[in-house]
């Protein structure tokens, strides 16, 4: 049966991809899709059966328990159906009309699956700025892991998707403010970086797969080409030199053509290793730091802010509201790591020279993203976006100018960037990680007091120095256990 290679120049989106046709052309293809789709079929039908409850749980305060309950209820309903007829029609893989008939099962309960998470944005949005910011992450972290899980049935992917994205991102913007606005324009700019990552995953696998099967088909032909060698070897064995001539040339072919199978199988290779970077940056909750990090960045930005908000050099930016929202975005400071491959950001040794310049776009990363954010929600001039554009952008440069990503030195790197950097080094120092020891305050100390005037703010460190007892108390109080 023959399979096509995939157009590497071709458009990402394509309507044959959404159409997922299948005919006695592509079985193969098709049913292999479909039978990885359905070996992750009970590990995502249980992911979602565990994560419900919790999600009624987390939002029992705020929302109806009636609906709640009914939507919970509901949802264990599809699950009940989705089960059943795998187990009754698991086996049934072999037809054309098989095939399809999973197809539409797959696409379907996706999307009943997604919209029943779209429902559920809709009805239970709290009106806690926190709980709605709880709820964005949770329906992100969804569509994120159903996409990465999922790369083999682009349509059910997209089902989920949509099915969760479209309520959601109308939801946000009913709320019709400034902040909501720019919170579903990322939503927006999220929707389309994780379309085209899927697309790109869906791609690959495709590629892998068509690979795979061309190749079992030249070890077939192969090995047909070699008995025939072989059997005309041992019936030309008596004839003259002329046919022995031959027959070293046919050898060659075989020679040949075990060369050519070995070329492809570590293309195989290649793409895996290629599919196994892509997948890793994509999940959204990749990074091995934990919830404390974020509160005890936070906290100690704050009253770095507090100490210095007197001070001539800071006093003009130190403003309250410009306080709470440096509390507030702290916790960007590190989002450009979701472009690092888990390779190097979960390393638990020191990385190579290599290795760390890769960890170093990480800032680029941030950065360039949430100035994407802006740009696309019209250039507005947003307090928000654009101390989180220069926490995420310049949080690694130096006083000296030896940080990166633009080697700023002094009174170039923003307010925001001189105050992370010491509360993010500090965290850093102060408490354990795969790789190291936590250190003694004493050690600490040291440390900062060895960057002030190179690594760090003279200024920002004399207020250290003064609160040190309070960052204590902070990393106590928060520390990971």
């Amino acid at each position: 049966m023959e399979t096509a290679f995939i157009n590497r120049k071709a458009p990402l989106f394509q309507l044959d991809d959404l159409a997922f046709r299948i005919d006695q052309d592509n079985l193969l293809v098709r049913a292999e899709q479909l039978r990885t789709r359905m070996v992750m079929y009970p590990s995502l039908i249980f992911s979602q059966v565990i994560l419900q409850p919790l999600f009624v749980w987390m939002f029992w305060g705020q929302a109806a328990h009636s609906q709640l309950l009914l939507w919970l209820a509901c949802s264990y309903a599809l699950h009940a159906v989705e089960v059943v007829n795998l187990v009754l029609q698991r086996g049934r893989l072999n037809t054309v009309e098989e095939c399809r008939d999973w197809h539409l099962h797959f696409t379907f309960f996706a999307l009943a699956s997604g919209a029943l998470w779209g429902v559920a944005a809709m009805l239970f949005f709290p009106a806690d700025i926190f709980y709605q910011g709880l709820m964005i992450c949770i329906m992100l972290g969804l569509v994120a892991g159903a996409v990465t899980m999922n790369p083999v049935h682009p349509p059910a992917s997209l089902a989920y998707l949509f099915g969760i994205m479209l309520p959601l991102i109308s939801r946000v913007m009913s709320e019709g403010d400034n902040l909501h606005w720019i919170l579903s324009m990322m939503l927006v700019l999220f929707l389309l970086v994780v379309l085209v990552a899927g697309q790109v995953l869906s791609r690959t696998f495709m590629l892998s797969l068509n690979q795979r099967f061309d190749n079992l088909k030249l070890l077939q032909q192969l090995t047909a080409q070699k008995e025939e060698t072989e059997s005309a070897k041992k019936d030309l064995e008596a004839v003259n030199l002329v046919l022995r001539d031959s027959e070293s040339r046919l050898e060659q072919m075989v020679h040949e053509r075990t060369a050519e199978l070995l070329h492809r199988t570590q293309e195989i290779e290649l793409i895996k290793d290629t599919t196994i970077m892509a997948l890793s940056s994509l999940a959204e909750t990749r990074d091995n730091e934990t919830g404390n990090h974020i509160r005890r960045t936070q906290n100690y930005i704050r009253e770095l802010a507090l100490q210095l908000k007197e001070h001539p050099r800071f006093n003009h930016f130190l403003t309250e509201e410009n306080i709470s929202l440096l509390y507030k975005i702290a916790p960007l400071h590190d989002v450009g790591k979701v472009g690092i491959p888990d390779s190097i950001l979960h390393k638990p040794g020191k990385l190579t020279e290599e290795e760390f310049e890769i960890m170093k776009t990480h800032a680029s990363l941030g950065g360039n993203a949430i100035a994407a954010a802006i740009v696309d929600g019209g250039g507005i001039n947003s307090p928000f976006l654009n101390i989180a554009c220069q926490i995420a952008m310049r949080h690694h440069e130096k006083w000296d100018g030896s940080g990166y990503p633009s080697g700023l030195r002094g009174d170039e790197i923003p307010i925001p960037a001189r105050l992370m950097a010491l509360a993010d080094v500090y965290d850093a120092l102060s408490c354990r990680r795969v790789y190291k020891s936590a250190m003694a305050a004493s050690e600490v100390e040291v440390i900062i007091l060895e960057g002030r005037g190179k690594h760090f703010d003279p200024d920002v460190v004399d207020a250290f120095l003064e609160i040190q007892g309070v960052f204590i108390e902070i990393a106590e109080k928060y520390r990971d256990h």
